[in-house]
């Protein structure tokens, strides 16, 4: 051996040559490689061609060392083992024949064996036998040799568990310990590219998960190409499932939890990689790691939205019983709807002697007519039916199509076995609202239809207590507190008091029945002239009056005429009505009702001895009268 402790060509290479070219490192493949050198080097007399070294996975042999060239073997591992087994000697049989080349060759073929278990194949190209022959004589010193590849196999095999078991026990601890499905998932996928770093890593998830956009996600979608139903068949069978073809592999590993499957993630590589059975075991435990970590977050998210839905049915229901005005609690459950849903528009729709009418609190755009028409088959069929309606993309639902809105959920009210109306949600993005979603707005439904009704009965009850029942006016008790609230709160105001002129002549020609009549009409041109702060009521017999908040005299006086006109034109049989003006200031004196009422009194006196159909602002020293 030369001082120097290098092989030469033509010499023996030693077990100290071959650890020094692998640096010392009792491990499979820096042995393989360093032996791959020497074994060139010391070959050449012999005229050794090529070195081919394989480890075993199964029942194929995978390069480790040599030329692209070399991946294939002619033989299988049975054929190989049996050549072997068959000899006295089995580390080291001489082959004829093609084993790694087109060429006619002979072969020195060393088999690598751990605990009798074939685990690699050492294959030497020669032109002759006779060079083959010279070879396997005497240039290897075979048992330190085998015993140390052996040692190396053993040792890179550990080594590789070991790497595995520490990564796997890394990714339980970080995925049990996260109840966020994004960093579940980044888990996973980042030990399997710190394990398979050249692989390309898919997801297909069955949950309506928001999933980070970094993250390669599929649709499982059934009964497609052959891709997808091997993705499929992972999920349904929860097994794991490979594909190899001419130009790639693919392994289908199920996202399996203790209750379920939550999807599948696909591993790609190249068509020759080689798996081996440790790969697939980790791959299994890896995912099976994912899918438990999977389940308990969501679990716990299930948790946590069940708490807030429950949260809300308990606020909406304390809500209800607080007694609040309908529009209140209509607002309110409003609000809480589009912030648990995530929801853009909220309505609450009743129907009424055949009428639908859009409660007071719903999102405004339930005011547009034309909205409602597209809604009107829904109604139609939840009248018919009175089941609730799940609609995740409009444009392709037979009674719900819409442009712009695609999500909708519907609800019927329902108390008694009657059908009070439905609460509907609406969002621009199609699928947007969840089956917890779609079962939460039905508990609400549930819970809040009696309290609507109710309250509704209540509003009913207070407006026939506060409504005069011929005209539909308010009351005078009405007016008159209305007014005094006005005169705490308000910095100025004008009172109208207005009486149907020769009403008595009315009753006599036409009689009592014609005489309602007329003071229907006349309620009617109030209303229609007015704002909706303004109070009409029927002051008493044929005089109604009219306070308008916050108006000036002038604008005032334009409404009264506006009214007084309109009577005089409008009413059959034609009628002709006088009016009272009055107003007050903050900065005058302070008035009372008293008095507002007095000097509008005043002014009516004054307008009807006038010559009536004319208004009359007692503060004023003239008189305006318009002609229609």
């Amino acid at each position: 051996m030369n001082p120097r402790n290098e092989v030469t060509v033509g010499e023996m290479m030693t077990v100290d040559q071959w650890l020094k070219g692998a640096d010392y490192q009792i491990n499979f493949y820096a042995l393989a490689s360093s032996y791959h050198a020497l074994a060139l080097k010391v070959g050449k007399p012999n005229h050794l061609e090529k070195i081919a070294i394989y480890e075993r996975n199964n029942e194929q042999f995978e390069l480790v060392k040599g030329e692209e060239a070399d991946k294939g073997i002619h033989q299988n591992n049975k054929e190989i083992e049996s050549w072997f087994k068959k000899t006295h000697d089995h580390s080291m049989k001489v082959v004829e024949g093609s084993l790694i080349t087109t060429s006619p060759s002979w072969n020195v073929c060393i088999s690598l064996y751990y605990k009798s278990i074939l685990y690699g194949l050492i294959i030497h190209t020669f032109p002759t036998k006779k060079d083959a022959d010279a070879f396997a004589a005497g240039h290897l010193e075979m048992i330190p040799f085998q015993t140390l590849f052996a040692q190396g196999y053993n040792c890179s095999k550990s080594t590789t568990v070991s790497m595995k078991r520490d990564l796997l026990l890394q990714v339980t601890k970080k995925c049990h310990g996260s109840m966020d499905i994004n960093e579940v998932l980044k888990q996973i996928i980042t030990a399997i590219n710190q394990v398979f770093p050249n692989w390309n890593v898919h997801l297909y998830l069955t949950h309506e998960w928001k999933i980070d956009h970094d993250l390669s996600i599929k649709p499982l979608v059934y009964g497609m190409d052959n891709h997808n139903r091997l993705a499929e068949h992972a999920y349904l069978k929860g097994e794991l499932q490979i594909d190899r073809n001419e130009k790639q592999l693919n392994v289908f590993a199920p996202l399996r939890g203790k209750q379920a499957v939550y999807g599948v993630i696909e591993l790609e590589a190249d068509t020759d990689i080689v798996l081996h059975t440790h790969d697939l075991e980790f791959i299994n435990v890896l995912a099976d790691t994912g899918g438990n970590a999977l389940e308990n977050a969501e679990l716990y998210q299930q948790s946590r939205n069940l708490n807030q839905d429950l949260q809300l049915i308990n606020q909406t229901s304390h809500q209800l019983n607080e007694k609040l005005r309908l529009k209140d609690t209509i607002t309110f459950m409003t609000q809480q709807i589009l912030v648990s849903f995530g929801a853009e528009q909220v309505g609450f729709v009743l129907f009424e002697e055949g009428e639908i009418t859009v409660l007071e609190g719903s999102t405004p755009v339930f005011n547009d007519p034309s909205l409602l028409k597209k809604l009107n088959p829904l109604f139609m069929e939840m009248k018919y039916h009175r089941e609730p309606q799940f609609v995740g993309d409009s444009k392709s639902h037979k009674l719900f199509q819409h442009s712009y809105y695609r999500s909708l959920l519907a609800v019927p009210m329902i108390q008694s076995g009657v059908l009070k109306g439905v609460v509907i949600v609406l969002d621009q993005k199609p699928y947007c609202f969840s089956y917890d979603h779609f079962k939460l707005l039905q508990s609400l439904a549930h819970h809040s239809t009696l309290a609507f009704t109710n309250a509704m009965l209540h509003e009913k009850l207070e407006k026939l207590v506060i409504t005069d029942h011929l005209t539909s006016l308010y009351s005078r008790s009405y007016l008159d507190q209305q007014i005094r609230a006005s005169l705490e709160n308000d910095g100025y105001g004008t009172y109208l008091l207005f009486d149907v002129d020769n009403f008595k002549q009315v009753n006599d020609t036409h009689g009592h029945q014609i005489g309602d009549e007329v003071l229907i009409q006349v309620a009617k041109i109030m209303k229609e002239n007015i704002r909706d702060e303004d109070i009409a009521a029927r002051w008493g017999g044929e005089e109604l009056a009219l306070y308008l908040p916050k108006v000036n005299l002038e604008d005032a006086k334009k409404i009264a005429v506006r009214i007084v006109e309109a009577v005089e034109y409008q009413t059959e049989p034609p009628i002709t009505v006088s009016c009272g003006v009055s107003y007050w200031h903050h900065h005058k004196a302070a008035r009372s009702l008293k008095e507002l009422i007095k000097e509008a009194d005043d002014g009516l006196y004054t307008a009807k001895r006038l010559g009536k159909n004319r208004i009359h602002v007692a503060q004023e020293s003239s008189s305006l009268k318009e002609e229609a």
